[in-house]
């Protein structure tokens, strides 16, 4: 698996460098070159050992926090082809990128008078309307600017789990992420996306999918083009309206499959009430949704576990210490074929 390859060539690395008459070669390049056969031979039983490795220790963590059994429901969902990746922004943290908060009060050097609002909105989990009185501030152009310089095309750079996605899902994805990490992985891994739907054109996307179903669903819209965002409050309203929902466009989307939920708070925004509306008109038989999140404290977990409920989305927590780490693993373990009973 090439994604680990950049890791098992650090460890050949911290050997040290070979020097040979004043010229220095890295450990990895050196083994490579002299032994080619032996090289890749090394780099496939690396590999096998970190997949091992991975497995076991969701298989610890899901146990200590009660999420085997759900982990294991999932495993057979993706088996057969009903689940359907939503990709929010803490999988691009590890690409460089900022969470949607900190993103916002980057913004703020030209405007330090609205920074104790801002502030105060986020931290009430108040996202569009921060965004709203960000925009309103700073004017249209210069968030469009600073939207395009932080998360446009241009930045290529992409690394954590995230680039495993390719691996495991190659028909939809859906994103509420600008950011163009998701287009450049799968590019990169020779398996670039038919289409990318986003804005007014997510409208059309269930009547394409059935004939090119390999594509990205941006339901917020993308850095690059200020047309369909959907960023402040204003933009939300805008974008659904004429009878036009994101309930509507959620659960045309969805049909009978189960989103996966990776990199999302999941707190209560528009996305968390489109499926509370969702679950309530098929309440006799809704479906079920999973969510990759770290663990809350004890106390909490109750309310929490209620509170996703509403929008059934069924929680498989990771311990809260190491997103990425725990992400990894429970990517790798899911694309191995899940955990034997």
């Amino acid at each position: 698996m090439e994604y680990f390859r950049q890791r098992f060539n650090d460890d050949l690395n911290s050997n040290g460098p070979v020097d040979v008459a004043g010229f220095t070669w890295e450990s990895a390049e050196v083994f490579k070159t002299m032994a080619e056969h032996d090289y890749e031979a090394t780099f496939t039983v690396y590999v096998q050992d970190q997949i091992q490795q991975a497995k076991e220790r969701v298989a610890e963590f899901l146990d200590e926090n009660g999420c085997l059994d759900r982990f294991r429901t999932l495993t057979a969902r993706k088996q057969n082809g009903q689940i359907l990746p939503f990709i929010g922004a803490g999988m691009s943290i590890a690409s460089g990128y900022r969470p949607w908060g900190a993103f916002l009060l980057s913004l703020l050097p030209d405007a330090p008078q609205i920074k104790a609002d801002v502030e105060a909105m986020l931290t009430r989990g108040d996202y569009e309307e921060a965004a709203q009185l960000v925009h309103d501030t700073l004017g249209p152009g210069v968030l469009a600017e600073e939207i395009n310089n932080q998360l446009g095309r241009h930045r290529p750079n992409a690394a954590g789990p995230v680039c495993l996605l390719p691996s495991l899902f190659q028909n939809e994805v859906l994103t509420t992420n600008f950011d163009y990490v998701l287009t450049h992985i799968y590019i990169g891994a020779a398996n670039p996306f038919s289409n990318e739907f986003c804005g007014q054109r997510l409208r059309e996307a269930r009547q394409r999918l059935g004939n090119e179903p390999h594509c990205l669903l941006r339901l917020h819209g993308e850095a690059d083009a200020q047309d369909g965002r959907v960023l402040t409050q204003a933009e939300y309203d805008a974008a659904y309206n004429g009878g036009v929902t994101l309930t509507g466009i959620l659960g045309a989307l969805i049909g009978t499959r189960s989103l996966l939920f990776m990199g999302s708070s999941l707190q209560s925004d528009r996305t968390y009430s489109a499926l509370c509306d969702i679950r309530a008109q098929n309440a006799d038989a809704p479906v079920r949704h999973y969510a990759f999140l770290p663990c809350p404290v004890e106390n909490d977990r109750a309310a929490r576990r209620a509170f996703l409920a509403e929008a059934e989305i069924h929680p498989i927590y990771y311990p809260a210490d190491d997103h990425d780490q725990h992400t990894e693993d429970l990517l790798i373990t899911l694309m191995e074929g899940g955990l034997d009973e």
